[in-house]
């Protein structure tokens, strides 16, 4: 198999955590310990993974930074969070490998990925990012400028969400694939970069890291794109009917009846339908700690052509 890997930023960080390094880290080999049989094999394995909680406390820092401490343009958070968490998931990762007594290698690589400047996401956020707050605190953040989503949880912080193009440092990350080097890379979706008359720019957004995963696994012909998240199977309707083995134009057919919403589950059914192009290739769409059973069948949403 040739698998990439999509793992959530609740993999490290969960409602109700503290938040520090040391329950991340604890977090990283709770979740990790999940796939252990696939980190410790000779499958083509790419890691990816989000940043979302991270990175709204990283603009929750920077702002509480000011004036004493520059402000940070939110693409340099990206990149900051791409680093940390890698760092924690290569340290978990090594640690696991090693006592297992595999000799998997492992590397963290940040990744930037190309949008255009005139996308229509950054004339209007799209992405929540950071914790949830309460209805009491609305009006206080809409006076900093913020754009805010509401849910059932409380309000939280949109940013701009570029699509995708084009992975910066593919090439390389193609190599350390083939050679099966397990790559920790496009973290939170990577960094969003733009080219103009002056070169490479970073831009302030955040790209939807399931939707990379998508564009990497097509590129490096994988067999199976693999987006772990909190529930076991995408489901539909009022009823939420969990959907298991499903073929695209099924899919597709839910997909443009509005049944996914487009801060949550809707990108990862997007990324989905755009891996999945013919028979030799496979989505599967579950938790974590049912991934290896997804893998021979027998869990969650499985996206077959």
């Amino acid at each position: 198999m040739r698998i990439v890997l999509a793992i959530g930023g609740n993999a490290l960080l969960q409602s109700g955590d503290d938040g520090t390094v040391e329950s991340q880290s604890a977090r990283a080999l709770e979740s990790l310990s999940h796939v252990l049989p696939l980190l410790i094999s000779r499958e083509k394995l790419l890691l990816t993974h989000g940043n979302g909680p991270q990175v709204g406390n990283a603009l929750l820092r920077a702002e509480a930074g000011i004036p004493q401490t520059p402000p940070r343009p939110l693409d340099y958070l990206v990149s900051d969070t791409q680093g940390g968490i890698g760092y924690l998931l290569e340290r978990t990762l090594r640690n696991l490998i090693r006592k297992n007594e595999s000799e998997r290698e492992v590397m963290t690589m940040l990744a930037q990925v190309k949008v255009e400047s005139d996308d229509p996401s950054f004339d209007n956020p799209s992405k929540p990012v950071g914790p949830w707050f309460s209805l009491d605190e609305k009006q206080e953040l809409e006076d900093k400028g913020w754009i805010l989503t509401q849910t059932e949880k409380g309000v939280r912080r949109l940013v701009p969400s570029p699509k995708p193009t084009e992975v910066i440092e593919l090439e390389t990350i193609r190599s350390l694939f083939e050679n099966r080097m397990l790559c920790i890379t496009a973290g939170g979706g990577g960094t969003p970069v733009i080219q103009n008359s002056e070169g490479w720019q970073g831009v302030e957004g955040v790209i939807d890291k399931d939707l990379v995963s998508g564009i990497l696994a097509n590129k490096l012909n994988a067999t199976h794109l693999v987006i772990a998240t909190d529930v076991e199977n995408v489901w539909v309707g009022p009823e939420r009917k969990p959907l298991g083995h499903i073929d695209t134009t099924t899919l597709r057919q839910y997909h443009d009846n509005g049944e996914f919403p487009s801060g949550s589950m809707g990108p990862k059914v997007s990324a989905a339908l755009g891996f999945v192009r013919s028979e030799n290739q496979t989505a599967i769409i579950t938790s974590l700690s049912k991934v290896m059973e997804a893998l021979e069948g027998n869990a969650g949403t499985i996206v077959t052509y």
